[in-house]
This record gives C-alpha cells, sequence and structure tokens, in this order.
C-alpha cells in the first residue's frame, strides 16, 4: 500500500510537453542520444583548447585550470553516466542501441584525452607552482591529484614510442578481459551420470535423463549441477561432478596466463615492479605488500570460526557414514553436508511482516532522519522523464540545507532488464556558479574572432542548478538512480530479508552521493577509492537488525503494533551459518588476486602455467579443504579481469564496517551524534580527504591513532578487528 501511496502522490504530470529521460533535455528519443554526444564532444573541445592555452593567457587562467578539468569531466560523464545506466534500464531497444552508440562514442573521445600530452603538461606546471597550489582548497587539490594519477595510469608521461606500445599493451588487456569474461572456460561441458546414482535429487533432473539409456546428461553450464553437490547422496558423483564443473580448457588457462602477463608487462613500462603495485598506488592499501599483511593477519582472525565450521562438518559426515573417527572434508562434500547440517536447523520464513518496499523506504526516511537530519519526499515527474511506470522519484531534503539531490528508485524486475542490484550515478554534485565558461571560446581561441552564439552549444542543464542553504554560490545537485530485481508481487507484497539488505546497502550508496557534495564534479559522492567505497553500504546493513530501528518501518496507523526482532534474530543466525567457510573463501579469492597480479614479467608457459600452480598451491595453504589434481576453478573467476588485483576491498571494507558499527552504532542506532558524525567525517567529503583520516577520526582514541598512518601496521589492525557479520 504505501508504494501505491507513493504512486499517488507522484503523479506524471502531462502539460502538452515532454522533458528528458531523468531531466536531460536531449534524451527525448533515440536521435536525442548521439545530438548529446556530439554536443558533449564539441563543448569538451573548446574547454580542452582553453586549458592548454591557460600558460600563455596569465596566472589567472593557470589557477583556473584544475576547475576547467573538473568541467571537462563532468561535461563527458553527464552524458556517459546516464547512457551508461539507461543501456543496463530501459526497455526500449532503440534507445538501448542509441545509448550504447553514445556511450562507446563519448568513452572512445574520452580515452584520447587521456592520452592529451598538452593537458597533461599544463596540469603539472600547475601542480608545480607552489603558489597556484598554496591557494587549492581542500577539494581542488584532491580533484588535481586524481587527475595527475589517471594521465599518469595512461602512460602519459612516457616517450612517444613507449606511450605507442602503452596502448597496444592496453588494447590487448581489454580483447583479452573480453575473452576470458565471454568464452566457457570449462574443459567438461556435459556429466553423464546412471540415473540411480542420482538418489537424494528427487524429480527436480527428470528432465535431464535419457530414457533410451536411463543417464542423466548434465550440463556444467546449468545449475543443475549444483543440485547434485547439493542433494546426491553419491561421493563419486559428486567428485565427478565437482571436478567437471571446475575443469578448465587449454585455451582458458592460456588466455588467463596472457591477461597476466600481458598485465605484469603493462607495468614494467611503465615502472612499477607488478600490476598490483600499479594499482594499488591510490587506494587505501597501497600496495600489495599491505594487502597481504590485511588478508593474513584476517586469516588469523577468523580462523577459530573456520575451524568450527569445518569442525560442524566433520561431525555431520562421521555420523552420516557411521565412522569412528572424523573424516576428512573434500571439496564436493561441502554443500551436501552444509545441507544435511542445516536440516537439523530450525527454519525460517522468507519473509517479514511490514517490510514492504513502501514501508521499507518510508523506513530508511525515518532513520536517516534520525542519523543525518535528512528524509526522502515523494515528487512527481513531468511527462518523459520516467522510463518505466514502476519509477519512483525521491527528493532528499536536509532539515538545514533544503533539497540536496535526487534518488530515482526503479526495483521491480522486468524482461530485458539487468538482474543485479545497483547504485548508478547520474549526475554528481558541482558547483557551478564560477565556471566561467563565457569566457570559453575567449581564452579557447586567442586572437581568433569566433561568435559563441554560432559555434559554442548551450549547457543542457544549467537551468537544473540551485542555491543551497547555508553555502554560497549555485550548484549542481546529485542525482542518482537505483535498480533492484524484487519480483512484481513486492510491489504490494513482503520482501525477503536478503532483499530488504540488498535496499539498505544501496541506500548507504545514494546517502554517500547525496551527502558527499563536494564543490568539484571528480571526487564527490561515490567518487573515492576503490576499497573505501562500499564502506557505508556495508555499514547500513547493520541497521536492518537492531530492535531500536524495526519500529521505524511501521504505519503510524498499526495502533500498538509492535516488530518483533525475533525472526530477525532467527535470520541473522541462520546467516551466519557456516560464515566461517564463506570469509575464508573470499580471503583466499582474495589472495589469488593479489598473487595473479604480482606476477613478473615473463613469457606464458604452456607446458607449466603459473596460475595453476599458484592456485593449488593457495588452495593448500590457505584454504579450508584439499586442493583437487586436475581443476583450475579461476578461469571461471571474472573479477580477475574486472577487479584486477583489488577483490580484496569488499572484505577489508566489510571490516571497517564492521568497528564502526561496534564502536558507533551497536549500542545506539538512532544517535544522532554518532550519524552527525559519521556524515561529517566520511560522508560529506567523498573522495576529497584521506579516507584512513576519515575513519580513524570517526573512531576515535586508540582505534584511529592505530591506522590513522594508513601503512602497514594500520593494515593489519583493520585485519585483525575481524568480521562477525
Amino acid at each position: 500500500m504505501v508504494w501505491k501511496q507513493y504512486q499517488q502522490h507522484a503523479p506524471t504530470i502531462n502539460n502538452g510537453q515532454r522533458t528528458g529521460i531523468l531531466e536531460h533535455p536531449h534524451f527525448v528519443d533515440a536521435a536525442g542520444f548521439d545530438y548529446a554526444a556530439q554536443q558533449a564532444i564539441q563543448r569538451a573541445q573548446i574547454i580542452v583548447e582553453r586549458i592548454c592555452n591557460a600558460p600563455q593567457n596569465g596566472m589567472e587562467e593557470m589557477q583556473r585550470v584544475v576547475k576547467n578539468l573538473d568541467r571537462l569531466s563532468d561535461t563527458l560523464c553527464i552524458v556517459i553516466d546516464l547512457a551508461e545506466f539507461l543501456r543496463n534500464a530501459h526497455p526500449d531497444p532503440l534507445l538501448l542501441d542509441a545509448a550504447n552508440k553514445a556511450y562507446t562514442d563519448l568513452c572512445t573521445y574520452m580515452n584520447t584525452l587521456n592520452t592529451d600530452t598538452r593537458i597533461h603538461k599544463v596540469l603539472a606546471q600547475v601542480l608545480d607552482n607552489k603558489d597556484i597550489v598554496a591557494r587549492f582548497t581542500p577539494d581542488e587539490h584532491a580533484a588535481a591529484i586524481v587527475f595527475l594519477r589517471d594521465f599518469e595510469k595512461s602512460g602519459i608521461h612516457l616517450p612517444d614510442a613507449e606511450r605507442s606500445q602503452f596502448v597496444e599493451l592496453s588494447d590487448r588487456i581489454i580483447q583479452l578481459g573480453r575473452e576470458f569474461i565471454q568464452r566457457n572456460p570449462r574443459g567438461i561441458t556435459q556429466v553423464k551420470i546412471p540415473k540411480q546414482d542420482l538418489d537424494g535429487v528427487g524429480q527436480s533432473l527428470s528432465h535431464t535423463v535419457n530414457p533410451k539409456d536411463g543417464h542423466a546428461y548434465l550440463s556444467t553450464s546449468s545449475m543443475d549441477c549444483q543440485l547434485v553437490l547439493k542433494y546426491a547422496k553419491n561421493d563419486n558423483v559428486r567428485k565427478q561432478v565437482y571436478e567437471s564443473l571446475n575443469s578448465a580448457n587449454k585455451e582458458s588457462v592460456m588466455i588467463l596466463e596472457w591477461l597476466m602477463q600481458t598485465r605484469a608487462e603493462l607495468a614494467t613500462l611503465v615502472g612499477q615492479p607488478s600490476y598490483a603495485d600499479l594499482q594499488l598506488q591510490d587506494k587505501m592499501a597501497k600496495n600489495p605488500v599491505n594487502v597481504d599483511a590485511f588478508l593474513r593477519t584476517l586469516l588469523k582472525h577468523q580462523s577459530p570460526t573456520s575451524e568450527n565450521d569445518i569442525n560442524i562438518l566433520q561431525n555431520t559426515k562421521q555420523n552420516h557414514l557411521g565412522l569412528s573417527t572424523p573424516p576428512t572434508v573434500n571439496a564436493w562434500d561441502r554443500d551436501y553436508y552444509m545441507h544435511l547440517h542445516s536440516m537439523t536447523q530450525p527454519r525460517l520464513s522468507p519473509s517479514l511482516p511490514y517490510f514492504t518496499v513502501g514501508s521499507t523506504i518510508r523506513g530508511l526516511s525515518r532513520l536517516f532522519e534520525r542519523l543525518y537530519g535528512v528524509h526522502f519526499e515523494a515528487t512527481h515527474m513531468q511527462a518523459g522523464e520516467s522510463w518505466h511506470e514502476d519509477v519512483r522519484k525521491l527528493n532528499v531534503i536536509c532539515e538545514k540545507e533544503g533539497n540536496i539531490g535526487t534518488i530515482y528508485c526503479d526495483l521491480f524486475g522486468r524482461p530485458g532488464k539487468t538482474t543485479n542490484a545497483a547504485h548508478y550515478t547520474i549526475r554528481t554534485s558541482r558547483r557551478i556558479d564560477n565556471d566561467d565558461q563565457d569566457n570559453d571560446i575567449h581564452y579557447a581561441f586567442t586572437h581568433r574572432h569566433v561568435s559563441p552564439n554560432q559555434f559554442l552549444p548551450p549547457t543542457p542543464l544549467e537551468h537544473l542548478a540551485t542555491s543551497v542553504k547555508g553555502r554560497s554560490g549555485r550548484y549542481q545537485l546529485p542525482v542518482i538512480a537505483l535498480t533492484c530485481d524484487f519480483g512484481t508481487g513486492g510491489k504490494g507484497g513482503l520482501l525477503s530479508m536478503f532483499e530488504i539488505e540488498t535496499l539498505f546497502h544501496e541506500m548507504g550508496h545514494a546517502m554517500h552521493s547525496m551527502l558527499g557534495r563536494t564543490d568539484f564534479h571528480n571526487v564527490s559522492g561515490t567518487r573515492c577509492a576503490t576499497d573505501f567505497v562500499e564502506l557505508p553500504s556495508i555499514l547500513m546493513e547493520r541497521f536492518v537488525s537492531h530492535p531500536k530501528v524495526l519500529p521505524l518501518f511501521v504505519d503510524d496507523d498499526d495502533s500498538g503494533c509492535g516488530v518483533s526482532s525475533g525472526a530477525v534474530d532467527a535470520y541473522l543466525q541462520q546467516r551466519q551459518r557456516f560464515s566461517g567457510i564463506e570469509i575464508n573463501n573470499q580471503v583466499l579469492m582474495s589472495m589469488v588476486d593479489q598473487q595473479y597480479h604480482s606476477i613478473q614479467q615473463q613469457q606464458a608457459s604452456p607446458s607449466s602455467p603459473a596460475t595453476i600452480a599458484l592456485w593449488h598451491q593457495l588452495q593448500d595453504e590457505v584454504g579450508l579443504f584439499p586442493s583437487v589434481p586436475g581443476t583450475m576453478w579461476p578461469v571461471q573467476f571474472g573479477h580477475l579481469f574486472g577487479y584486477g588485483a583489488g577483490y580484496y576491498s569488499y572484505l577489508f571494507d566489510r571490516t571497517l564496517a564492521q568497528r564502526v558499527w561496534d564502536r558507533c552504532f551497536a549500542n545506539d542506532p538512532l544517535d544522532r551524534e554518532k550519524g552527525q558524525a559519521f556524515r561529517d567525517q566520511v560522508l560529506k567529503w567523498g573522495g576529497a580527504r584521506d579516507p584512513w583520516h576519515c575513519v580513524a577520526n570517526v573512531l576515535g582514541d586508540e582505534d584511529g591513532e592505530r591506522i590513522v598512518n594508513g601503512d602497514e601496521q594500520a593494515m593489519r589492525t583493520v585485519g585483525d578487528w575481524g568480521i562477525d557479520m
């Protein structure tokens, strides 16, 4: 009912005019996407020329270089980010194609800017000028460093020949990455099993049985094999299926080898010991030695929990088989004996009363008002602003500053929509009244007469700029979209606890975007270090289960109805079941990622691939189950390409979130003083402040002192805090 009320209070206005999707005036139809992209490129080219001419136009122009770089980035990202979102969410195939083309064209153009030596040279001159740097605001200095590092990661400081080699290696990495993600890596694509050996699986696999020979034929790309691992009583069958699922063909292994070696070659080219060193230099971790220190300390801290989980599986297997001594639990035993043990535990209802989508959004609004002094207000959308009838628009209202941003909620599944829950940045915060765009033509084309009216396209979103109470100037307010894949029954039905946590998680990102309103687009909101960005969202998950938070989800009209925390506690107990095994597996995967990306430059070897040897070595050194000869799971580890030496980040932020929760919110999750401190010390900075200082200031006292330097000891300290959630 609450979500329907949001709809009633947010009608689409039809006044005979159509605005563009998400209020972008050009995104009205497919043709508008290309027009928006070309207009962005035209304006960007003018800003580029202005930046490159800055040294000859005097000190004042040099002082504006970082601001103009930020404008340049924002000009492109406004279209890129919106196109990226729509190509994952819009139901119209024509618009999807248009969004894809706009996205590709602008990314191609942006890649040329990343290798523009003229821009890099001017930025370097600015940062070498102590007088200019001394006048930087914290936001401005942070943005300047981010721009410089982005240039250097693109090999811009290299001589021409080596820069060409850098581009060639980068293109090869993208090609290898696509092959790594897209191809079927398994050496065995189908498993043949006699029907009588599927005892325990029930009728779930009856569709796979060939009546002529009485065998089931299971594709290793389907979920059928997972059912065998979980339910099949026959140990040999589970082993056969496990080995097949984790098999690898030679081509996939070699693609992985070439991907790692090419990345190693790229790192060597830019003077870094390894690709991990290259990627981590601007992260909280700083280098792979520190990541290893964190992971190994965390592994040690969690070992009692992991060992207890293994003991449970050993006892379950021992009792099930009637053995006199605890047996070895193999990799193919894990799911089966976890299931057997779980069947002896209390079973839970998948949903809780009062947790519909609408009541959850309402509860979040009340929670944020208690913590940060902000709440949601449903608002109308103009004709053409939305992309589907299920979309809702929420303005975020601060008690002191007024309207500070907008959240579009697209929360229900539909055909063609991506199934992953996600937070999409549509527009970031930045100050715009000091853009000085009227002088772009003058400084871009010095000594030439060019009419702005004939050449310079208008800024499409200038009309959306607004003043903010308590701040000087006018601002582009942040706009984000949240997407989930909740069942359509959720519009009036109940969400599962997993879905509730998912919504809390994504709203954690949303608050980071709304409250991290810096003057510079490139360091606002969630544009921060990748091993810091998940902290606010993971922290939000903890609030779901606290007894003081649950009543916020109950309608005021539900006279006296309270929400029992018993069902929530039972759910948390179930979720923590075998959490030691889960965390150990995440540590193992993080170590694989680090080890692979620390490989030194060398020739890929078909006869003895380094990736296979490292995988089995780490399984036996770190893992809880003995390695299985002939298997090579990492060829399925797609995050090796996408995260590239950063997979540890989620574990790292889980650990930080655990500590912040324990120190600040566990006793009273509605403590306004603690909430305001988290807003002021973490969220409001976006990526404009050293995240170690942000976390240290929130924790304070001894914890803060031990981590504020962000060194190897700090990483060990975080690892030793552990994860209990």
